[in-house]
């Protein structure tokens, strides 16, 4: 910060958000060096997009990073790694989720983005690479 402001949006908000992404990708097994910075910068501006629609609500942001991670490793690790690692109720968790976002066809949906941004890096697990396609 510069003069107490949040210098190019550097600040203590956006540092904390890149962190605790960083640290919830590590806790669900994945390298959080798999997302590149700018990857990571969009997933926080598309987050900071859910707090703004939500109307600055507590919490909201810690959550969105959370749930967005867990979508991620979900989309990266695939359904049977996700089994071997947190058994059968979590990777019916996610992979419900998974299937939520696939039936809706809603493209600007924050989960539908992450998982079009996962494709098109080519991050996804081949079972999800073969469920879903790019436009």
């Amino acid at each position: 910060m510069v003069f107490g402001l949040d210098f190019l949006g550097f600040g203590n908000k956006r540092r904390w958000a890149l962190q605790l992404l960083d640290k919830t990708l590590g806790e669900l097994e994945v390298n959080p060096g798999y997302l590149d910075d700018g990857m990571k910068y969009i997933i926080y501006d598309w987050v900071i997009e859910e707090e703004t629609r939500a109307g600055g609500a507590k919490g909201v942001l810690d959550s969105a990073i959370r749930e967005s991670a867990a979508l991620l490793s979900f989309c990266i690790l695939g359904a049977e790694e996700t089994e071997e690692l947190w058994g059968p109720a979590v990777r019916s968790t996610r992979e419900a989720r998974f299937n939520i976002v696939l039936e809706r066809e809603e493209d600007e949906t924050l989960e539908a983005k992450l998982i079009k941004l996962v494709l098109a890096k080519g991050l996804a697990a081949p079972d999800i690479r073969a469920r879903v396609a790019l436009d």
